[in-house]
Protein backbone atom coordinates (compact mmCIF):
# COMPACT_ATOMS: atom_id res chain seq x y z
CA UNK A 1 0.00 0.00 0.00
CA UNK A 2 1.30 3.43 -1.06
CA UNK A 3 0.52 6.45 1.14
CA UNK A 4 0.04 9.88 -0.48
CA UNK A 5 0.59 12.95 1.71
CA UNK A 6 -1.23 16.16 0.61
CA UNK A 7 -0.87 19.57 2.10
CA UNK A 8 -4.05 20.85 3.85
CA UNK A 9 -4.86 24.44 2.79
CA UNK A 10 -8.41 25.35 3.99
CA UNK A 11 -7.95 29.04 3.25
CA UNK A 12 -7.49 28.27 -0.43
CA UNK A 13 -10.97 26.73 -0.77
CA UNK A 14 -12.54 29.63 1.10
CA UNK A 15 -10.78 32.06 -1.16
CA UNK A 16 -12.08 30.25 -4.21
CA UNK A 17 -15.65 30.40 -2.85
CA UNK A 18 -15.33 34.09 -2.22
CA UNK A 19 -14.11 34.61 -5.79
CA UNK A 20 -17.02 32.57 -7.13
CA UNK A 21 -19.55 34.45 -5.02
CA UNK A 22 -18.13 37.79 -6.10
CA UNK A 23 -18.27 36.77 -9.75
CA UNK A 24 -21.87 35.64 -9.34
CA UNK A 25 -22.83 38.96 -7.72
CA UNK A 26 -21.12 40.96 -10.41
CA UNK A 27 -22.69 38.84 -13.11
CA UNK A 28 -26.13 39.02 -11.52
CA UNK A 29 -25.98 42.80 -11.14
CA UNK A 30 -24.72 43.10 -14.73
CA UNK A 31 -27.61 40.99 -15.99
CA UNK A 32 -30.08 42.99 -13.84
CA UNK A 33 -28.76 46.30 -15.09
CA UNK A 34 -28.77 45.02 -18.67
CA UNK A 35 -32.39 43.95 -18.24
CA UNK A 36 -33.32 47.43 -16.99
CA UNK A 37 -31.49 48.92 -19.96
CA UNK A 38 -33.44 46.72 -22.37
CA UNK A 39 -36.64 47.84 -20.59
CA UNK A 40 -35.74 51.50 -21.19
CA UNK A 41 -34.39 52.30 -17.74
CA UNK A 42 -31.50 54.72 -17.54
CA UNK A 43 -29.80 54.98 -14.17
CA UNK A 44 -28.48 58.44 -15.02
CA UNK A 45 -31.97 59.72 -15.85
CA UNK A 46 -33.29 58.03 -12.71
CA UNK A 47 -30.64 59.75 -10.63
CA UNK A 48 -31.52 63.10 -12.19
CA UNK A 49 -35.22 62.47 -11.55
CA UNK A 50 -34.53 61.59 -7.91
CA UNK A 51 -32.45 64.73 -7.53
CA UNK A 52 -35.26 66.78 -9.10
CA UNK A 53 -37.82 65.23 -6.74
CA UNK A 54 -35.63 66.00 -3.75
CA UNK A 55 -35.34 69.62 -4.85
CA UNK A 56 -39.11 69.79 -5.39
CA UNK A 57 -39.64 68.39 -1.90
CA UNK A 58 -37.40 71.05 -0.40
CA UNK A 59 -39.21 73.75 -2.38
CA UNK A 60 -42.63 72.47 -1.28
CA UNK A 61 -41.53 72.32 2.35
CA UNK A 62 -40.37 75.94 2.13
CA UNK A 63 -43.69 76.88 0.47
CA UNK A 64 -45.65 75.13 3.20
CA UNK A 65 -43.73 77.04 5.86
CA UNK A 66 -44.34 80.27 3.96
CA UNK A 67 -48.07 79.54 3.72
CA UNK A 68 -48.21 78.78 7.43
CA UNK A 69 -46.62 82.16 8.17
CA UNK A 70 -49.07 83.90 5.80
CA UNK A 71 -51.98 82.08 7.47
CA UNK A 72 -50.81 83.24 10.89
CA UNK A 73 -50.56 86.83 9.60
CA UNK A 74 -54.04 86.66 8.04
CA UNK A 75 -55.55 85.15 11.20
CA UNK A 76 -53.98 87.94 13.27
CA UNK A 77 -55.27 90.55 10.82
CA UNK A 78 -58.76 89.01 10.94
CA UNK A 79 -58.62 89.02 14.73
CA UNK A 80 -57.65 92.69 14.74
CA UNK A 81 -60.44 93.49 12.26
CA UNK A 82 -63.01 91.64 14.39
CA UNK A 83 -61.84 93.52 17.47
CA UNK A 84 -61.97 96.83 15.61
CA UNK A 85 -65.45 95.99 14.27
CA UNK A 86 -66.70 95.12 17.75
CA UNK A 87 -65.26 98.33 19.16
CA UNK A 88 -66.79 100.32 16.29
CA UNK A 89 -70.15 98.60 16.78
CA UNK A 90 -70.05 99.36 20.51
CA UNK A 91 -69.13 103.00 19.81
CA UNK A 92 -71.92 103.24 17.24
CA UNK A 93 -74.47 101.91 19.71
CA UNK A 94 -73.26 104.38 22.35
CA UNK A 95 -73.52 107.24 19.86
CA UNK A 96 -76.99 106.11 18.78
CA UNK A 97 -78.07 106.01 22.42
CA UNK A 98 -76.64 109.51 22.95
CA UNK A 99 -78.45 110.79 19.84
CA UNK A 100 -81.70 109.27 21.08
CA UNK A 101 -81.14 110.80 24.51
CA UNK A 102 -80.45 114.20 22.93
CA UNK A 103 -83.59 113.89 20.80
CA UNK A 104 -85.63 113.11 23.90
CA UNK A 105 -84.07 116.05 25.72
CA UNK A 106 -84.76 118.30 22.73
CA UNK A 107 -88.38 117.15 22.60
CA UNK A 108 -88.62 117.71 26.34
CA UNK A 109 -87.36 121.29 26.19
CA UNK A 110 -89.44 122.01 23.12
CA UNK A 111 -92.40 120.91 25.15
CA UNK A 112 -91.48 123.48 27.78
CA UNK A 113 -90.89 126.27 25.27
CA UNK A 114 -93.77 125.53 22.92
CA UNK A 115 -95.97 122.57 23.86
CA UNK A 116 -98.69 121.33 21.53
CA UNK A 117 -101.43 121.98 24.04
CA UNK A 118 -100.58 125.35 25.60
CA UNK A 119 -104.07 126.56 26.45
CA UNK A 120 -103.33 126.44 30.16
CA UNK A 121 -99.55 126.35 29.97
CA UNK A 122 -99.56 122.88 31.56
CA UNK A 123 -98.58 119.89 29.45
CA UNK A 124 -98.22 116.15 29.87
CA UNK A 125 -94.85 115.74 28.18
CA UNK A 126 -94.53 111.95 28.48
CA UNK A 127 -95.71 108.88 30.28
CA UNK A 128 -93.38 105.90 30.69
CA UNK A 129 -94.22 102.39 31.87
CA UNK A 130 -91.58 99.66 32.01
CA UNK A 131 -91.06 96.33 33.72
CA UNK A 132 -89.32 96.62 37.07
CA UNK A 133 -87.49 93.28 37.02
CA UNK A 134 -90.09 91.61 39.25
CA UNK A 135 -93.10 89.65 38.05
CA UNK A 136 -96.14 91.93 37.57
CA UNK A 137 -94.15 94.90 38.96
CA UNK A 138 -93.84 98.00 36.77
CA UNK A 139 -92.24 101.42 37.12
CA UNK A 140 -94.19 104.44 35.91
CA UNK A 141 -92.95 107.94 35.17
CA UNK A 142 -95.08 111.01 34.49
CA UNK A 143 -93.31 114.03 32.99
CA UNK A 144 -95.15 117.34 33.39
CA UNK A 145 -94.01 120.65 31.88
CA UNK A 146 -95.18 124.25 31.78
CA UNK A 147 -94.62 126.88 29.11
CA UNK A 148 -91.63 129.06 30.02
CA UNK A 149 -93.66 132.27 29.73
CA UNK A 150 -95.79 130.97 32.60
CA UNK A 151 -93.39 131.27 35.53
CA UNK A 152 -96.07 130.94 38.17
CA UNK A 153 -96.10 127.95 40.47
CA UNK A 154 -98.64 125.31 39.44
CA UNK A 155 -99.97 122.48 41.56
CA UNK A 156 -102.62 119.83 41.45
CA UNK A 157 -103.14 116.10 41.23
CA UNK A 158 -102.35 113.29 38.79
CA UNK A 159 -104.77 110.40 38.53
CA UNK A 160 -103.77 107.06 36.99
CA UNK A 161 -106.28 104.45 35.94
CA UNK A 162 -105.37 101.06 34.50
CA UNK A 163 -107.95 99.35 32.26
CA UNK A 164 -107.67 95.69 31.29
CA UNK A 165 -108.90 92.16 31.90
CA UNK A 166 -108.72 90.19 35.12
CA UNK A 167 -109.26 86.46 34.55
CA UNK A 168 -110.95 87.35 31.27
CA UNK A 169 -113.32 89.90 32.77
CA UNK A 170 -113.10 93.72 32.29
CA UNK A 171 -111.39 95.35 35.25
CA UNK A 172 -110.47 98.94 36.13
CA UNK A 173 -107.68 99.45 38.68
CA UNK A 174 -107.11 102.76 40.42
CA UNK A 175 -103.71 103.84 41.70
CA UNK A 176 -104.60 102.75 45.25
CA UNK A 177 -105.21 99.22 43.94
CA UNK A 178 -101.72 98.73 42.55
CA UNK A 179 -99.37 100.51 45.00
CA UNK A 180 -98.11 99.56 48.45
CA UNK A 181 -99.85 102.51 50.11
CA UNK A 182 -103.47 101.52 49.57
CA UNK A 183 -104.72 104.82 51.01
CA UNK A 184 -103.03 106.92 48.34
CA UNK A 185 -105.50 107.63 45.55
CA UNK A 186 -103.77 110.41 43.59
CA UNK A 187 -100.31 111.90 43.01
CA UNK A 188 -99.63 115.50 43.95
CA UNK A 189 -97.51 117.78 41.76
CA UNK A 190 -96.08 121.26 42.39
CA UNK A 191 -93.56 122.98 40.07
CA UNK A 192 -92.73 126.01 37.94
CA UNK A 193 -91.18 124.58 34.79
CA UNK A 194 -91.23 120.77 34.88
CA UNK A 195 -91.54 117.81 37.23
CA UNK A 196 -90.87 114.06 36.97
CA UNK A 197 -93.19 111.87 39.00
CA UNK A 198 -92.12 108.24 39.44
CA UNK A 199 -93.39 105.23 41.31
CA UNK A 200 -93.93 101.46 41.34
CA UNK A 201 -97.17 99.63 40.59
CA UNK A 202 -97.85 95.92 40.95
CA UNK A 203 -100.74 94.35 39.06
CA UNK A 204 -102.68 91.40 40.49
CA UNK A 205 -102.03 87.95 39.09
CA UNK A 206 -104.07 87.24 36.00
CA UNK A 207 -104.44 90.93 35.09
CA UNK A 208 -103.78 91.93 31.47
CA UNK A 209 -103.40 95.67 30.93
CA UNK A 210 -104.83 97.17 27.74
CA UNK A 211 -104.61 100.93 28.33
CA UNK A 212 -103.62 103.57 30.87
CA UNK A 213 -105.61 106.74 31.47
CA UNK A 214 -103.64 109.71 32.81
CA UNK A 215 -105.52 112.72 34.19
CA UNK A 216 -103.85 116.00 35.16
CA UNK A 217 -106.08 118.07 37.47
CA UNK A 218 -104.75 121.60 38.13
CA UNK A 219 -105.72 122.89 41.55
CA UNK A 220 -108.74 125.22 41.38
CA UNK A 221 -109.07 124.94 37.57
CA UNK A 222 -110.98 121.76 36.77
CA UNK A 223 -111.82 123.11 33.32
CA UNK A 224 -108.10 122.98 32.39
CA UNK A 225 -107.87 119.24 33.14
CA UNK A 226 -105.62 117.24 30.78
CA UNK A 227 -106.52 113.64 29.99
CA UNK A 228 -104.56 111.14 27.91
CA UNK A 229 -105.40 107.53 27.16
CA UNK A 230 -102.43 105.35 26.19
CA UNK A 231 -102.72 101.87 24.71
CA UNK A 232 -100.56 99.24 26.35
CA UNK A 233 -99.83 95.52 26.38
CA UNK A 234 -98.56 93.99 29.63
CA UNK A 235 -97.06 91.15 27.57
CA UNK A 236 -94.25 93.52 26.54
CA UNK A 237 -91.28 93.29 28.91
CA UNK A 238 -90.26 96.90 28.46
CA UNK A 239 -91.69 99.82 26.52
CA UNK A 240 -91.91 103.55 26.34
CA UNK A 241 -95.40 104.86 25.86
CA UNK A 242 -95.43 108.37 24.46
CA UNK A 243 -98.34 110.73 24.52
CA UNK A 244 -98.04 111.90 20.95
Amino acid sequence: MNLVVKAHRPWKSKFIWVIVLFVLLIGGWTLFDYGRYLAGYDSRDAGNEIEGLLQTQVHLEKRIEQLREEKAVLERAAQIERKAYNELDTTLKILQAEVLEHKEELAFYRGIVSPKDSSSGLYLQNFFLSQNGITRSYRYKVVLTQVLKNSRLVSGKVKLRFDGLLEGEPKVLELKDVIANRKKRDINYRFKYFQNIEGIVEFPEGFSLSRVKVQILPRGRQRDMIEKTIKWSIEEKEAHVGTE
